[in-house]
């Protein structure tokens, strides 16, 4: 590969910049003599920890020929492997030796057809954790060997996975297997990482598989293009929590006591249809950018816009409506005054039991509704709202 093509995409290679391997390098705890990297790429991650520790012991491994070649210069030709990091074998003067042994990494980022190394690696990483999506993404298959690797030796691992990893409930499971199973020392959430052909956020991980599983996590975030790095939240964090600094950032807000909208009983729907879907059948439906026209926080629809399928899901008097997903949306909740419409599959219908309507209403349009919103959200090129975290929304108005 030339620096012309900036990544293969067939590969999921976005090669680490050097303010991140400097970054993940100088929050790797002390003492480290030896380390591979799974997916060395051009030799990024190696080259800054031996700056750190110029007489560290080091290997690189990489099934991409150009990249290979491309690391041999940086790192030396007796330390890099071409081979496929998920079954190479680390060769002995890494897996031993006195001092501390480190798997460090920047693994492709990639959705792969499902192999046998990809369940062995992961079930033994991830115990009774069991997901096709996961099974899917190369990535966490990196994760899981350099685990087991690092768990051999009582070693270190410090790896940079997709920001989703952090907070996505596709990893749920994955986030409480390693915080069970190991100990996460740090969670660093990097903006504006400059990665070559994409705007990806990401999160760097950091575990200490010789000490006992996670009781406390150091939560933080890095932006790049300031070189400012700011620690968010230090202290318990539960298997079930999200590792993110966007949502530790508004951690009060979590903890209020006051009852959530689950708590009271509101319900909320999406819409079934995209509005594609309902362009071609001629159906209108309310959509983000009906939102997006009004100036207020309420909008009036017409008294008769039917007939209605029962599959539909319709907004009437009383509801409150918020963008589910969107990149340019207006995320301020809507109360309908009058009428009836259909809505897309990008709008969420809220709608409070009449004891708590006012209190509900109330809630969303609390000053504290934005930064709670924002704690929640997630996303890289659309923001997302999930159903689920907002039914954990504290009633702020109470």
């Amino acid at each position: 590969m030339t620096w012309g093509n900036k990544y293969k995409s067939s590969l999921g290679q976005h090669m680490t910049p050097a303010v991140i391997a400097d970054l993940l390098v100088q929050h790797l705890p002390r003492g480290v003599s030896r380390a591979v990297d799974l997916a060395v790429g051009d030799g990024g991650l190696l080259t800054a920890l031996q700056q750190r520790w110029p007489s560290a012991r080091v290997c690189g491994i990489d099934c991409d020929p150009d990249r290979v070649r491309k690391a041999m210069e940086r790192v030396g030709r007796a330390a890099i492997r071409l081979a496929d990091g998920l079954d190479a074998r680390i060769p002995s003067y890494v897996a031993n030796g006195p001092g501390r042994f480190a798997v460090v990494g920047n693994p492709p980022f990639l959705a792969t057809p499902v192999r046998e190394i990809h369940q062995c690696l992961q079930s033994a990483a991830f115990p009774g954790v069991t997901s096709k999506h996961g099974l899917r993404r190369l990535e966490m298959s990196f994760l899981a060997r350099g685990l087991i690797e690092a768990k051999r030796q009582d070693g270190l691992l410090a790896m940079i996975l997709p920001s989703a990893f952090s907070s996505g409930l596709q990893y749920a499971r994955y986030r409480r297997a390693v915080l069970e199973n190991y100990c996460v020392l740090k969670s660093i959430e990097i903006h504006g990482g400059s990665y070559r052909d994409t705007e990806a956020t990401t999160v760097l991980l950091i575990v200490d598989t010789a000490r006992k599983p996670t009781r406390e996590v150091e939560i933080s975030r890095y932006l790049a293009r300031r070189d400012l790095f700011e620690e968010v939240y230090r202290g318990r964090v539960l298997p079930d929590q999200r590792l993110d600094a966007r949502y530790w950032a508004a951690r009060e807000l979590h903890a209020t006591g006051a009852p959530t909208l689950a708590d009271v009983g509101v319900t909320i729907l999406r819409g079934r249809r995209s509005k594609a879907e309902a362009a071609r059948d001629r159906q209108h439906l309310l959509h983000t950018t009906d939102l997006c026209r009004i100036g207020g926080r309420s909008i009036r629809l017409p008294e008769h816009n039917g007939p209605f399928d029962e599959q539909d899901t319709v907004v009437q008097k009383g509801d409150i409506l918020l963008p589910r997903t969107g990149t340019r949306v207006r995320w301020e909740p809507v109360v309908v005054t009058s009428g009836q419409a259909v809505i897309s599959d990008h709008l969420l219908r809220i709608r409070a039991p009449h004891g708590v309507k006012e209190a509900t209403r109330a809630s969303f349009h609390h000053p504290h509704f934005r930064t709670w919103l924002d704690s929640v959200s997630k996303g890289v090129c659309a923001t997302v709202v999930t159903k689920s975290e907002l039914m954990q929304m504290p009633l702020f108005a109470l």
